[in-house]
């Protein structure tokens, strides 16, 4: 507790309590010199209020704050004073003294126990001078309702400090968040791209650079093939036809990044791969379902899925502010469905950005549909769906 408390950094409201702490101190010391009569009593009491006023600024002052130490010695030294006034004056004003004190105790506290160890503190300052003062008359309920009053006031004022010292955290961490997920798009970019051009580099070296050549030397052999036998050059070229179209097939599926079927990674795998990336920029948990049967599916399909699945764990974060996401698959016997949940913030209203227009244009061409819902402190779902038979005609 003592570390919460300790976590505070100095504001515009301390600042304006320690300008009136000091009127307060002037005010005071003023007052109860002038009321007494031996020289010698004065130069105490102006002692006594010095050391009042600047022990306290050992804990609390503009870069230093250790509101725990100050609390302390702000009750023992100004509730040891107001005792001294309420037996030496025994007067309703002596009470004045004991406003400012209750407002700064009840300003540094703000987290259990000190809470309440403020709370029985300051009322046990009052009733002890009280009782010393003999002040337990026809006023007393008026007095003890003004005093609870500036009680009151000293805690409002530390629960604004309090929230404002939050939602300063709150931004910090969100910056920090956002940084972060710059981090790991750059880092999702970079990997796309760089797969990308593994992908293409590798096709055109293993399949259409060995067609081709195949088809060049076969070319070349041709002439003397010619010579010697003409059935067997016919053939032949029969044979370079036929590896020419398998050629043009193989370039049509590098356009479409269609890899071959023996060197596709399973949905899943793609899914494990991104979510992973992201929990480790992100330390954000992510929970991955998998429904029905997993079975193979369009490169396409698959490329769109792993779109929807980065956008919509960027947008459960950056704007949701999710700290916990749920994502499941359904392997369904004529679609696919992705499922996004998270408990974030939520939205009472629904702009499509760039992102998740994308997204959404990337599915209906597809010919899939896309439903966000999303309620305030609710958190959002994001679901896509693909007809799985879409894909073998945009395969075509």
């Amino acid at each position: 507790m003592q570390v919460a408390l300790d976590k505070r950094t100095w504001n515009w409201l301390d600042t304006f309590l320690f300008f009136m702490r000091t009127l307060w101190i002037y005010y005071n010391a003023s007052w109860v010199i002038e009321n007494m009569d031996d020289y010698q009593s004065k130069w105490l009491i102006f002692l006594w209020f010095m050391i009042i006023y600047l022990i306290p600024l050992l804990f609390y002052r503009p870069g230093y704050i250790k509101l725990v130490s100050f609390f302390i010695v702000e009750a023992v030294l100004t509730g040891s004073m107001f005792f001294y006034m309420m037996k030496q004056f025994q007067i309703i004003g002596a009470y004045d003294f004991l406003y400012l004190p209750l407002i700064m105790i009840a300003y540094v506290c703000q987290v259990r126990p000190y809470l309440w160890i403020g709370m029985v503190t300051s009322v046990f300052i009052f009733l002890t001078g009280t009782w010393l003062g003999n002040q337990f008359t026809e006023n007393f309920l008026q007095i003890m309702i003004n005093t609870s009053l500036f009680y009151m006031m000293g805690f409002c004022l530390g629960r604004v400090t309090v929230i404002n010292n939050k939602n300063k955290e709150l931004i910090e961490s969100i910056q920090e968040k956002n940084k972060a997920l710059e981090q790991y798009s750059k880092r999702i970019e970079e990997l796309t791209i760089m797969e990308e051009r593994n992908r293409v580099s590798q096709d055109l070296h293993d399949t259409v650079g060995h067609i081709f050549t195949s088809v060049i030397t076969s070319l070349d052999a041709l002439p003397f093939v010619m010579k010697v036998d003409q059935e067997e050059a016919e053939n032949s070229i029969k044979e370079i036809v036929n590896l020419a179209r398998n050629g043009l097939g193989d370039v049509r599926k590098t356009i479409h990044q269609i890899s071959p079927s023996e060197n596709r990674v399973p949905l899943s795998q793609s899914f494990y791969q991104v979510i992973g990336e992201f929990m480790k920029h992100t330390r954000i948990n992510v929970d991955f379902e998998i429904e029905g049967t997993e079975r193979e599916i369009g490169e396409r399909i698959k490329f769109t899925f792993i779109r929807c699945l980065q956008e919509g764990l960027t947008n459960a974060i950056n704007h949701g502010r999710a700290t916990q996401i749920l994502v499941t698959i359904t392997f369904e016997e004529e679609s696919l469905l992705l499922q996004i949940k998270d408990n974030g913030i939520g939205m009472d209203s629904l702009n499509l950005g760039f992102g998740l227009q994308g997204m959404k244009d990337r599915i209906t061409a597809l010919n899939g549909t896309v439903v966000i819902e999303s309620e305030r402190n609710k958190g959002t779902e994001l679901r896509c769906s693909i007809p799985l038979a879409k894909e073998v005609v945009c395969n075509d």
